[in-house]
């Protein structure tokens, strides 16, 4: 075990500042490039072996972090009718507002609301110009709290430069250049979800049909760099013997895991995991996953090399994998229910 990691709750905790601190902050560019392939054995032992981790040293304050939470709980504690002001229904029925229950996994309800951000696209996108409405309108961001737009879209830059710099680990520990995926993800279609979870003994009293606060899935993007309040016992990953894990809150840590497309590119070498939230805790709890996604329209190719075992995995457009989810498990005609099953992202 190294300085750059340790091992907290059967998930590692890695800290990746040495892909984020440039050469001059090193005594040497020899004790710079021995840092980061420390960090990188280590993001690449926990992709091979759990698909999640603890990421600590990316750069982002206690109070920026802070805020960030403190204004999804402003939101949250608005009146439905507030909020439903950016309900998905009013725009591309993708970026906005859902109300409780309104997600659903497995054919339950999940127990939670949320806003969905994604990457802000203009007339030359793709989605645009094959006409199709799914996340292809502008974001809609709550005018209460007053600070949540701009707090939020600095908070996003800072995120993709710790993508950046977690996926540059993760090349180097598969023994690629560095800089493999950095043209996947020069202009990445990323995700976002501010998500409120009350406590989930309400939902199971009020409706049968409520299964858990999100039910199980893998993320189906790149990776996963998770924010969340300090509930304990919520958010569970599923270990390798079929038993879910807790992966409880860390100080200044992120819960960072791989998605579907890491399956592709490392042709099954890497596995994106189950997990779920299952909120028994008696508090609102809240939790901020940002997805760093590829470019729209980049093709995700296996490096057959990198697992020659396997042929299970095909190239694929990663805009077409996410579209293929979405529209497959979001349904827009249900305007009786009003519910939109799909494909959950959030932890």
């Amino acid at each position: 075990m190294t300085a750059f990691q340790t091992v907290t709750h059967a998930l590692p905790l890695i800290d990746i500042s040495p892909f984020l601190a440039d050469e001059s902050a090193y005594p040497s560019s020899e004790l710079h490039a021995a840092a980061k392939r420390v960090v990188a054995q280590s993001v690449h032992n926990a992709c091979k072996d759990v698909g999640f981790m603890y990421l600590v040293g990316h750069g982002i304050s206690k109070e920026e972090r802070e805020k960030v939470l403190q204004l999804a709980r402003d939101f949250f504690a608005l009146p439905t009718e507030q909020k439903e002001e950016i309900s998905i229904a009013n725009g591309d029925l993708a970026r906005g507002y859902q109300r409780l229950m309104q997600n659903i996994t497995r054919y339950k309800k999940d127990y939670h609301e949320g806003i969905d951000l994604y990457a802000p696209i203009d007339d030359s996108h793709t989605l645009r110009k094959k006409g199709i409405k799914t996340m292809a309108g502008e974001n809609q961001w709550p005018s209460t709290p007053a600070e949540f737009r701009e707090t939020y879209e600095t908070y996003i830059e800072k995120l993709k430069k710790v993508g950046v710099a977690t996926l540059r680990a993760m090349a180097m520990g598969l023994g690629l250049d560095e800089n493999f995926f950095d043209k996947y993800v020069s202009d990445p279609f990323w995700g976002m979800r501010v998500i409120g979870y009350p406590p989930l003994a309400e939902g199971e009293a009020i409706d049968p049909d409520v299964g858990v606060s999100c039910g199980q899935h893998t993320d189906y993007g790149c990776l996963t760099i998770l924010h969340t309040d300090e509930t304990p016992r919520a958010l569970q990953v599923m270990s390798k013997t079929g038993d879910w894990i807790d992966a409880n809150p860390v100080p200044d840590a992120f819960v960072a895991n791989i998605g579907d497309m890491f399956a592709t590119w490392t042709n099954g070498l890497y596995a994106a995991t189950l997990h779920q939230v299952v909120h028994r805790g008696q508090n609102f709890r809240v939790s901020v996953p940002f997805f760093f996604e590829p470019n729209f329209d980049a093709l995700i190719e296996p490096l057959t090399f990198l697992n020659p075992s396997s042929n299970e995995f095909e190239a694929v457009v990663y805009g077409e994998h996410l579209l293929g989810k979405v529209t497959s498990n979001f349904d827009v005609d249900n305007t009786e229910t009003g519910l939109f099953p799909r494909q959950p992202v959030g932890a």
